[in-house]
């Protein structure tokens, strides 16, 4: 407590994160409070309380006054070509035909609306997985769809023999527009309440929505009594309803990983050795076509689809001997999941084990793009990820090139397809594990200090898993692999950035030599002064030894983007 002018302040609060203030004083000389309104009530109290959730901003996210903006937009547009496609809807069912029967036109109505039900049933059958993982595009793609369905009904006078069947697709259509469009509001609203306040942001949404519509509603009558069904404002109208449905979409920050977010984050790890921030990598997410012809993502960065959760038997067809499997499911006995790559289709199925966590789930497709780079690298098929826009080559990319020289990573196919002519050798799935058991921990670290929500995901996953309660682990003969020349150190391409080989050395080929303990002994169980980290030295094929690298800087770490710039 302290004395203003002539009183005592005994408690002091404010509202939120808003100006408004009170003062509780005690006069001098007196035992009752008196209550001070340092500042006055906002001007826009009564349309907040209205319109936005309880507590805004502070109870939504940092995005949702600019999504709601653009949201708010497109709404308006909507109306307003809806209701001059209801126009001709009503014409084609034969309201003011004289010939027309009511028998006809509730045929026609309950048919239509028939149609719609069906649309529904199948499109969330076929569809509903993928609306979380993919919600902007959904909601754009519904939006869009939306206006087609009304282009259609525009066009009604002109099919006038065939009104009940251009009805019906339209219906159809505009069912589609509803689970998706429905779905995926459900989602962002889900991202926007950060107190869990979910019905409420839902509710003040509703508010806003109908508050647009009555505006739009009455402008839409002022168009058609001034101008007509008018072609134009309807095209018009097409047109600002899918750019503001676009720039709402791309205002949304989601702190989740789907398949796009989660391979830039590779990408740019990889390539750049930099985490971006998750508003950096919203804005470069593809929305419209990011998963047609040279644009898929996961071929792109790694040379394979990778698929998740899938069956042990969509591999089967390739590798139908039992003892592959026991192999394979030896090597990733520490891990909880197995990769199994099928080189003719070139997919590599991520088989995860039932005891699977987020975290297991999110290491496992970033061991796959490490898995489909490295055979990439093995038969010297070219990807972006090798090249940066440095000139000089980033640690994993000497990597990749080490692995291509190296004899034990790679083993002749028996049926060559394309410019895969190698498989991977057990001896690289297990020189990989080393890698990712190092690099993910570090990885991880980087994006939540980012900002990242790894408790969660939105990666598209089948529910097969391996019942973990049968399997019996066992230990692979050392007659049964010709194990290449031992090395005693272990480093990673962490430890190796910042120093770069000598120039002496860069027209030399490499060999990289796997650590046998890695075959029998779990990763995390090196003794004190032994670096476990999973990468073995990198040494000449000639006699000159590389000086060893004994890294002990804690701070050398990768490149964090900051958040605050966006």
């Amino acid at each position: 407590m302290f004395t203003i002018h002539d009183g005592e302040i005994v408690c002091k609060e404010k509202y939120g994160s808003s100006t408004r203030q009170r003062l509780y004083v005690r006069p001098p000389e007196q035992a009752n409070m008196v209550v001070l309104d340092e500042s006055k009530a906002d001007e826009y109290t009564l349309f907040k309380r209205i319109f936005l959730p309880h507590g805004y901003p502070d109870s939504v996210s940092s995005d949702y006054i600019t999504y709601q903006i653009w949201d708010t937009a497109q709404a308006f547009c909507s109306t307003i070509t809806g209701i001059l496609a209801t126009q001709e809807v009503l014409r084609g069912v034969g309201v003011g035909d004289t010939t027309a029967t009511p028998l006809a036109a509730t045929v026609t109505w309950v048919l239509k609306d028939g149609c719609g039900h069906i649309g529904k049933i199948i499109f969330a059958y076929s569809h509903g997985v993928y609306l979380d993982a993919y919600s902007k595009k959904w909601r754009l793609y519904a939006d869009t769809l939306n206006d087609a369905a009304m282009c259609i009904e525009l066009a009604l006078p002109v099919f006038k023999n065939y009104t009940t069947i251009v009805l019906c697709v339209s219906t159809m259509m505009k069912a589609i527009v509803g689970v998706a469009g429905g779905a995926t509001r459900s989602a962002m609203t889900q991202h926007h309440a950060i107190r869990g306040n979910l019905a409420d942001v839902s509710a003040k949404d509703s508010a806003q929505e109908t508050a647009v519509n009555l505006i739009a509603s009455i402008a839409a009558l002022l168009i058609i009594s001034v101008f007509g069904n008018s072609l134009a404002i309807f095209i018009t109208m097409i047109m600002l309803h899918i750019t503001f449905n676009y720039l709402a979409v791309r205002a949304v920050c989601l702190r989740t990983f789907n398949e796009p977010r989660f391979l830039q984050i590779i990408e740019t790890y990889l390539k750049d050795e930099v985490i971006a921030n998750p508003c950096r990598v919203n804005q470069n997410e593809p929305i419209i076509l990011y998963h047609l012809g040279p644009i898929v993502l996961d071929k792109k960065l790694c040379g394979f689809s990778i698929k998740m959760g899938h069956s042990i038997k969509k591999i089967i067809k390739r590798h139908p001997r039992a003892q592959y499997i026991k192999t394979v499911q030896d090597i990733y006995r520490m891990k909880k999941y197995i990769l199994l790559p099928y080189m003719q289709s070139r997919k590599i199925y991520v088989i995860l084990r039932d005891s699977a966590t987020i975290n297991d789930v999110l290491c496992a497709y970033f061991h796959a793009v490490l898995f489909g780079i490295s055979i990439c690298a093995i038969n010297d098929y070219s990807l972006p990820i090798y090249r940066n826009s440095e000139s000089s080559e980033r640690p994993f990319s000497q990597i990749c090139r080490t692995l291509h020289h190296a004899a034990w990573t790679k083993e002749p196919m028996q049926q060559a397809v394309g410019k895969f002519t190698h498989e991977p050798t057990s001896d690289l799935m297990m020189f990989l594990n080393d890698i990712v058991e190092k690099e993910w921990v570090v990885l991880s670290e980087g994006l939540k200090q980012t900002g990242w929500d790894l408790t969660k995901h939105l990666l598209v996953i089948d529910e097969w898993r391996i019942c973990t309660s049968t399997i019996v682990a066992k230990l692979i003969s050392e007659d049964t692999v010709a194990a290449p020349r031992i090395s005693s150190k272990l480093i990673t391409f962490l430890d190796l950035r910042g120093k770069a080989l000598s120039d002496s050395s860069q027209d030399k080929a490499y060999t990289i030599e796997p650590e046998k303990q890695a075959t029998t002994e779990p990763i995390n169980s090196s003794t004190e002064g032994e670096d476990s980290s999973g990468y073995v030295p990198i040494e000449p094929t000639n006699t000159s030894a590389i000086p060893e690298h004994k890294s002990t800087d804690k701070t050398n770490k990768p490149e964090i983007q900051d958040d605050s710039t966006d």
